[in-house]
């Protein structure tokens, strides 16, 4: 079960990314460059989200773009956010790729191909599909015409989708 631990200030270099959470869109270079000029600005309004696998071992569920900024602006100058403000949680692995997938839904511009690989993990790692509509504030039949429809889905139909040219009904 996905918990908050804490909220921490830990040192920037001991947050890693691990290769099993990754963001789902590519990190857009534009944006990054906003957040770094809005953090040396204003400072960091909103704590990164890590995982806390083990004691001190930090992984980034949460915040790749402002992450990518504080790399930006450490670079810069020197000694600026050594340590970061973060939302510490736990879980198991495949409940933060979750998390991941629920923090990026959660903006207002989140397409439906976002959920696709997280759905399918979680249903191949044994969620049931009330657990996983419950957790993506979704429905249980919408989940199902995910895990029914998309492994075996064109590519194609999956761009479509996902540069909203069709809709999922349409799919």
């Amino acid at each position: 079960m996905i918990a908050t631990k804490r909220h921490d200030y830990v040192p920037f270099g001991t947050i890693s990314l691990h290769p099993s959470i990754e963001n789902h869109r590519p990190v857009n270079r534009e944006k990054v460059l906003h957040y770094k000029d809005d953090i040396l600005r204003n400072g960091l309004l909103e704590p990164l989200v890590v995982w806390e696998r083990n004691r001190g071992e930090y992984f980034l569920v949460g915040g790749f773009h402002r992450f990518n900024a504080i790399g930006l602006i450490r670079k810069e100058h020197e000694g600026y956010f050594d340590r970061v403000d973060v939302r510490v949680v736990a879980g198991d692995v495949e409940e933060m790729r979750a998390l991941n997938l629920k923090l990026n839904a959660d903006r207002l511009d989140a397409r439906i191909p976002e959920y696709f690989d997280t759905v399918v993990f979680l249903n191949n790692a044994n969620w049931s599909k009330e657990r996983i509509a419950e957790f993506l504030d979704r429905s249980v039949t919408w989940v199902e015409e995910i895990v029914r429809y998309v492994p075996s889905m064109d590519p194609r139909v999956r761009t479509l989708l996902n540069e909203d040219k069709i809709s999922w009904n349409k799919a």
